[in-house]
Parts: C-alpha cells; structure tokens; sequence
C-alpha cells in the first residue's frame, strides 16, 4: 500500500528529531537563564505555578545535547557517540540522585550546588527536582543510553522509556489544563513542590525526538507503518490525545463561568468526546477499507507480475537484503538446474563461482545502500558445475516508505550473444587480416604496375615484373624463400626463373634453373595451390638440389591467364617456422590473380620486343626505303636506305620550298617527293598524306623524289595506313622502291623500240611501193585472185605503219619527247568531221554526236584530237555490242572542254578498269579474234590527254554502258567564264 502521510512521517523523522532536542535544549536555556537574571516568569511561567529547579534545566540540556549526538544519523561518529552518552548519563545521574534523596531522606547537598541564594521560596528541599520530575530524567536519560544500540531489547528498552516519560508529562501537562495540581505535582506527600510546565514540555518533545529517532523499528514504526495499523494510529492518535484534553477544558471553563454545574459538564465532555472519538472511528474505518481495496489491487499487481516472472525467459530471482533467495522462477531453474526447492532458503552465492563470491557481496552491499547498479555482465555456475556468462540486472525493492526491503535480480543467459559476438570479433579480425593483405596484395600490384610502366623492352624488363611479384608475396606470406617461374615443359628448365629471399653466392653455388617436376610440375600440372605443412610428405617430392637452403612448409599457386598457366608461385619457410595458413594461401592466390595480366603482358612485352627487333633486321635490310609515321606524322622509324633519300633542305635551285620548312602537323620535311615530270607534289596528293588523312592505299605510283642536293630519283611510291583493332588510324607506312634501274632499262628499250620502228618503216614502204607498182604494171592481165592478195598486202602494211606508229608514240610518250602542235580548234567541227572519217572504223554502228551548249574552241594538236578520238571510237566499236549505237557528247565549263565517248555491251569488269590505260593491256571480256592490236591504244591517248594539259576517266557498268571522258583546255577560258 502507498501512504504518503506514513512516507512523511518516515522521512521527516531525522528533522523531527532535531527540533525535539532544539525545544528541550532551548526550554532548559530559558530555565537556567530565568535564575540567573531572577525571572519568576522564566522559571515558573507565572506565580503560584511549581517552577523549573536548576537541576531540571541542567538535565533538560544534556538530554537535548544526547538526542542531537545519537538521534540524528544512523550511525555517528565515535567522538559523537561518546558526547551523546555522557550527557545521557548526565541526565540518569541527575535524576537518580534526586530520587535516592527522597527515597532515603538524604541531603546530599547536591540540591544546592547551583545558584544556592536565589531559591527564595520556602521548601523542604530547596531547589531538588520533584520526584515525578526525577523520574522523566532517569526514564530519558536511560533511553538515551539505549538509542545507539540496534538490538530489538533495546529498541523496547528506549520505546519503553520513552512512553513511561511521556505518560508521566502528558499527566503533568494534563493537570495544567484541567488546573488539578494532583497531577503535576503530590499534594499529599510533598505538597511544596511539582512538574513545570515547560518541564512537561520539554520531556514530550525528548520524548517524541526519542521515538523518531528509532524509525525502522519500536512504537514510531507502528505509527510510519503503511498496513492498517498504522494508518488507524495516525488517524486517531491526534483525536485521542488533543480532544479530550480540548473538550474538557472548554466544558470547565464553562462551569466556572456558571453555564452549567460542574458535574453537567464532566457529562458533556464525556458525549462529545464519544462522538468525535466515533466520528474518527468512522473516517479511520472508511480509508481502512479504502487501503483494504488497495492492497488487494497490489495484490493483484503482484501477482501478474508474478506470473509474468514465472512466464519471462530470463530468470528472476527474489532475494532479502542477507542474499538469502525467496523466489526463482522456472527459467532460473531452466538457467542453473535447480529447483525452486532447493534453492528457496539458501544464500544467492549457491550460483555464484567461489572466486566471485566477493563481487556479489560488493553487489549487495551497494543494493542495501540504495545505490544504483547499472546492468552489467558476470559469470555464474549452474547445478552441473558448467560456468556461464549472463547479464545481470539487479535493483532493490522498497516497500511504499521507500524502505529498501530486498533484492530483484535478472539473469539472461547471453552465451549465444557472446559466442555472436566472439564469431563478429573473430569474423572482425578476419577481415582486418584480408583488408592488410588486400593492401598488401594492392601495393604489391602498383609496384608490379609501376615496373611494368617503365618495362624495358628486353629480357631483363620481364624479369624486373617477376622480381617485384617474388619479393612481395614473400613480404605477404611471411615466407622465407620464394621463387617465380614460367613454364610448364618438365623436358627442359623453366623459360624464367627469379628467386627471392636466398643470397646471390648461394644461387650461385645452387647453378642449374630447375625444370617443372616434382612438387614445382604439379602445382603447374594440377592447376590448384598446394599448401604443405612438411612438403617432404608429398608424394612427388624428389629432394632439394644441393646447396639449396633446407625448407619444410611450402605453399605453391599456378598463376593463370584466362585459363592458360603463365607461371606459378612458390613460397617456402625454414624447419621451425609456423606452417603457411589458408590466409597466407587466400593472399598468394589473390596476388597471383592481380599479377597474372603483368606477367603476361612483360611476356607479350619481350615477344614483341623479339619480333620487333626481327622486323627491325627485315627491314633494315630491305632493298626499298620504309618509313613509319604516327598519326601526327611525326617519324617514327625507318631504314637506313630512307636515310639516302631524305631533304631536310633542297637545295633552292631545284625547289621553291623554304630550308626548314614544316608538314601540316608542324614536323620538319624529311622527304620531297615529284611529279614524274620534276613538279612538286602537294601536301594533300603525297601519298603519306593520302595514307594517312584519306586512309588510301597507294600502290606502285610513280614519281621522283629530290634528295639533299638536288638529285632526283625516279621512284615508285607505295603507301598505306596503319589501323587499330577499332579501326581507327594510328599511322602509316611508305616505301620508296628506286627504279632508276628500271628507268634505264626502259629508256634503253624505248630506244631500241624507236630504232626498230625507224628501221622497220623502210622495208615496210618497200612492201608498199612494191605492191602499188605491181599493181600498176599488171593492170588486166591480174588473175582473179590478184587483186585481192595485193589488198590484203596493202591492208597488212598499213596496219603495220599503225603500230609501228603507236610504239614510236609510245616511246615518245614514255620519254617525255611527244611535240604537239597545238592551236585554237574548233571543236563541234573537228569531232563530226573525224566522226565523218572514222566512217569504215565503226562500220555497222551508228555514231552520234551531242553538243551541249555552246563549246568555245579548245587549245589542241588537231591531228593528235583526232588520234584520241578515233582510238575511242576504234575501242568503242571493237568492244561494245555489235550494230550498237555509239554516243559522242561535248560539252563545256569554266576551263575545260569535255568529251564523253559512250558504248553500250558487256561493259568492263572493276577489277580491269585500273588496268586500262597501261601498257600492253588487254581487256580479258573482248573476243581476241576479233579485237586486234598490241594494247597500246588506251595508254597512248591517254598519255596525248595528259600531254594537252587535259585528264581521262572511264565508267563502266558490266552489261551495260561504258564511257571514257576526256577533258581538253579552252583556248579562251575568259569568255567560258563570263559565260
């Protein structure tokens, strides 16, 4: 039950306690000061009143002193204690004697040793206590003495005490009110002398401090009680002490006043104070029954929360303040394996290991003191012997004074939590483990990367990237010994071998590069890591080499590139050492994963730098110039026969160009390249420029090329571009193929070719005046057949003039020595008249001609227009369909006329169409019976086209049109323009 007066009262006890000692000490002062300044009204309160002997107040003041010393704490302090006792042995001494005196009629003078002249009144016993008076003192005095000790005897030897004086002044004050001095003093034995009322006063508050000053037990428990009892006690104390003393006085005054008889009113005094005691029965009886309710709604709390505790999964043990356990539910029994009556009764230290008795009892004790235990973690033991880590909670209970009455504990098992937390402490430092070797793995790859950046191109540049990833893995692994090698051919030594960790004079004395067999084949040959705590215990292991520093863990991982072994990592300690873990295994093969790609890229590094090298030698020695060129143009490399054709600076007589001139990307012109005529090429017709701007591929152009000088090589130019995997252009190529000797042989033979048509023309002219002369003479008397052999002659002849004609052009042609006598022509009239010649070349088809527009006259020879003409007119009638029609088309711009010459048959195959116009070709679609000639005719008017300043062109669609276009100069361009 909850009571806040019972709360107040309890707390307010210590106070209460200091104001009974601060009134008694305060009414003692005023006595002793009344006889010192001879004050009637100090020491009596007023006349005819019994007065306060100095005895008294000495005693009143001691007493105040004990019950300040020893009431006021719980426990005080020695010296407290001891000043305590001594007054209160002060107050029995006073109070003894006095009684002793009377008792035996003695005078011991003690009566007088205090202010000995100023006791004027006439008495027996001048300035002795009264003997009621005495007896308070002795009462007090003896309960005071009694107070520190807090044992239950004397506990009802102070209450006793206490009441025993109280009930003595009570009677006194009581007189007082009613005015019969029979009961504060005795009038028939000592008439002279009785209680002061400020006595009386003093002894109930000494009285009341004594009682409170006991709080936990005696009389003031039963009044702070929170059960009915001490409920009722409050309510009705006040009532039972005050009223009847208030009512009685009240009725008395009223019969001296002569309301009423006296006797009437002792009868009303008696109704009145039935009724108000009834009155307080009643309202006592209805909180009794209203704290009845509330204890039986704690009750019931009580026992859902007992049946809580019964039901909670964590164990709930109940105990006093001593430790001894009063409750334990079924999960405690579940927890320790005891039962509840086994345990109910005995000391909670039966779950606790002997070695922690000490911490429980430092647990209780903190509890009994009302301090706060946060939750905490233990160990404790449970009926099997079987040690358990817990958590505790642990609180005091205190009852509705707030007085701590027991203990509540709450155990909950957590070893699954702590086995949790040891697996996360443990996955914990697994991962700080992983996260150092991952570091480790990380900078062992960017010192691989680092090296593998600045890789030379050469052997010693792969097996830097081997050393560094050696040197690491041992650092990662905590190995002694490590070794890298590539290779898996067990026939013959690893292609590369790098120890790590084993001294330079040792691997010299060790010699031979080990093969992949044994134990170093079958990490290889299995594909798997093999981790040996004594690697003599495997089954391929065939001994150490001599001079080899002895190994007993060893630890091998194949290094592997999309599935294909590039090498393999092996890691060894000395005998002694800890053998390698699944971490040291996890961290090797994590390294060999990052590092595979570096290996295999310094092994692509030295293939290439191999193959490098290899075409470096090819090219080096080639017969032609090669040079290479990056996408910016700038040289990259070329042969030492480029070197000879290099023209930093022509020379200025032989080109128009600066000395120091730059390209296009801003890179000095190493090379000069012509026109087969000695005209500078421009940037955007070379053929690096071509190759590498247009992506072209130039083959066999020829021109020439101006070196350092001014020497000019005729050359055959051949280019084309270097493309990325994406098909991006990254560079080009160029070779420059000298053909001064093929030039010579050429001239030699245009030469001979010239002499031979010279010297073939004056026989053939023989044939021909011959055979006209025959003719001439025979006249009739030829046979039939005659005539017709001597046209065959004169036909065979002329053809052979033609091409004798046609070689002699052509060699002019090829030796730059064709003269034109070129002059302002006509050319809507020269064409239809040469179409009008051409009549018996193109018998059976129908020729056209089609002017479009105006077409001012043209700059050319008129005989060599009509050698053009007619060689596409022959061509037009020996290839196209026969009786097809043959189209001629002129027309006009700016600065050239242009003459299209159109057949329409089988057309013209793209793969021969760049073939045409060289020399000696032949159209593979034409019947070789039918079409006759050296194949000189295309290349021939095509050389008279460049010779007029002009340009040729053919168009072809197989099975259907094909077309050459030509193009000639205006003689007047100006008009053509404003036209």
């Amino acid at each position: 039950m909850n009571d806040g007066g019972a709360r107040a009262l309890s707390n307010g006890a210590p106070r209460g306690v200091a104001i009974a000692a601060a009134c008694s000490f305060a009414l003692g002062s005023v006595g002793l000061l009344g006889w010192s300044i001879e004050s009637t009204r100090l020491v009596s309160i007023a006349d005819g009143l019994p007065s306060m002997v100095p005895n008294t107040a000495v005693a009143l003041v001691l007493a105040a002193a004990s019950l300040w010393a020893l009431g006021g704490r719980e426990r005080p302090a020695p010296l407290r204690r001891l000043l305590g006792r001594t007054c209160a042995a002060g107050v029995v001494a006073f109070g003894l004697a006095a009684l002793v005196q009377y008792v035996f009629g003695w005078d011991l003078g003690l009566d007088r040793l205090l202010f000995p002249a100023r006791v004027a009144f006439t008495s027996k016993f001048p300035g002795r206590p009264p003997p009621n008076t005495a007896l308070c003192c002795v009462l007090i005095g003896a309960a005071l003495l009694s107070l520190p000790v807090k044992t239950r005897r004397a506990s009802r030897l102070s209450d006793g005490g206490a009441l025993s004086a109280a009930a003595l002044a009570l009677t006194a004050l009581t007189g007082y009110v009613f005015g019969v001095g029979y009961f504060y003093g005795l009038p028939p034995l000592f008439p002279f002398t009785g209680m002061a009322l400020h006595a009386a006063i003093a002894f109930l508050a000494l009285c009341a401090g004594l009682l409170a000053a006991r709080r936990d037990g005696g009389a003031f428990a039963v009044l702070t009680a929170s059960g009915p009892g001490g409920v009722l006690l409050r309510r009705s104390l006040p009532f039972v002490v005050l009223a009847p003393l208030a009512i009685g006085r009240l009725f008395l005054i009223g019969a001296d006043l002569g309301a009423y008889p006296l006797a009437a009113s002792f009868s009303l005094a008696s109704a009145i104070s039935t009724l108000l005691l009834g009155a307080a029965l009643w309202v006592s009886a209805a909180r009794l029954n209203l704290l009845d309710e509330a204890r039986r709604q704690a009750e019931e709390a009580r026992a859902y929360l007992a049946a809580v505790a019964q039901s909670s999964d964590d164990a709930v043990i109940g105990s006093a303040l001593d430790g001894t356990i009063l409750s334990w539910n079924p999960a405690a029994e579940r927890l320790y394996g005891y039962g509840a009556g086994e345990v109910i009764g005995t000391r909670l230290p039966i779950v606790c290991p002997p070695e922690r008795a000490g911490e429980a009892a430092a647990i209780f004790a903190r509890l009994r003191r009302g301090e706060r235990v946060e939750r905490f973690e233990a160990v404790s033991r449970t009926k099997d012997g079987r040690d358990i880590d817990i958590e505790v909670t642990a609180s005091s209970i205190a009852d509705a004074s707030g007085r701590i009455t027991g203990v509540s504990t709450i155990c909950r098992d957590i070893g699954r939590r702590k086995a949790m937390e040891a697996a996360v402490a443990s996955a914990h430092e697994a991962e700080r483990r992983i996260r150092s070797q991952l570091e480790a793995v990380g900078a062992a790859c960017a010192a691989v990367s680092e090296t593998l950046a600045n890789l030379p191109r050469s052997e010693s540049g792969m097996r830097a990237v081997l050393e560094v990833i050696a040197r690491h893995a041992k650092e990662i692994s905590g190995a002694d010994y490590a070794s890298l090698g590539v290779g898996e051919d067990g026939r013959r030594p690893f292609d590369a071998w790098v120890p790590s960790g084993v001294p330079a004079e040792q691997i010299a004395r060790i010699g031979a590069i080990p093969r992949p067999i044994g134990v170093l084949g079958a990490v290889g040959r299995d594909g798997r890591p093999i981790r040996l705590d004594d690697v003599r215990a495997h089954p391929d292991f065939i001994g150490l080499p001599p001079h080899h520093p002895p190994i007993e863990a060893f630890l091998g991982v194949p290094i592997r590139f999309h599935g294909r072994s590039v090498g393999s990592l092996y890691l060894g300690k000395r005998p002694g050492r800890p053998p390698f873990t699944e971490d040291d295994e996890r961290a090797a093969m994590l390294l060999a994963d990052r590092t595979c790609s570096s290996i295999e890229t310094a092994r692509l590094c030295r293939a290439e730098a191999n193959e490098r090298r290899r075409l470096e030698a090819v090219v080096e020695q080639m017969p032609e110039a090669a040079i290479l060129v990056d996408a910016e143009g700038r040289l990259i490399t070329c042969n030492r026969l480029a070197l000879q054709y290099a023209s930093q600076a022509s020379h200025a007589s032989h080109t128009s160009r600066a000395a120091g001139e730059l390209d296009p990307w801003g890179n000095a012109v190493l090379f000069d390249p012509r026109t087969p005529r000695g005209e500078p090429v421009g940037w955007a017709d070379r053929p690096l420029t071509r190759a590498l701007h247009r992506g072209e591929v130039v083959t066999g152009a020829e021109g020439l090329l101006c070196r350092e000088g001014g020497d000019l090589v005729p050359v055959l130019f051949n280019a084309a571009p270097v493309r990325s995997d994406d098909g991006e252009i990254e560079g080009a190529v160029a070779v420059f193929q000298d053909i001064s000797a093929l030039k010579e042989m050429e001239r030699q033979r245009q030469a001979w070719i010239g002499i031979i048509a010279h010297d073939l023309r004056q026989p053939i002219q023989v044939i021909a005046t011959a055979s006209h002369l025959l003719y001439a003479r025979s006249g009739e008397r030829l046979v039939a057949d005659g005539e017709k052999q001597l046209g065959r002659i004169a036909s065979s002849v002329e053809r052979l003039r033609r091409m004798i004609d046609d070689l002699l052009d052509a060699s002019r042609i090829e030796a730059h020595e064709l003269t034109l006598d070129r002059s302002p022509v006509d050319l809507r009239a020269q064409l239809g008249e040469i179409v009008e010649k051409s009549t018996a070349t193109t018998a059976g088809h129908a020729v056209r001609l089609e002017v479009r527009g105006d077409v001012p006259a043209v700059l050319a020879d008129p005989g060599r227009l009509e050698q053009i003409v007619t060689n596409l007119l022959s061509n037009a009638a020996k290839y196209g369909q026969p009786d097809g029609d043959i189209a001629v088309a002129v027309s006009a711009d700016r600065s050239f006329a242009q003459i299209a010459v159109t057949n329409w048959g089988p057309g013209i195959a793209e793969a021969s169409l760049p073939r045409l116009f060289k020399r000696f070709s032949r159209v593979a679609e034409g019947d070789p019976r039918r079409v006759r000639g050296v194949g000189l005719g295309l290349y021939i008017t095509k050389g008279l086209v460049e010779a007029h300043g002009g340009t040729i062109a053919v168009e072809s669609t197989p099975g259907g049109a094909t077309t050459f276009r030509f193009s000639l100069p205006l003689a007047d361009p100006a008009p053509a323009a404003g036209a």
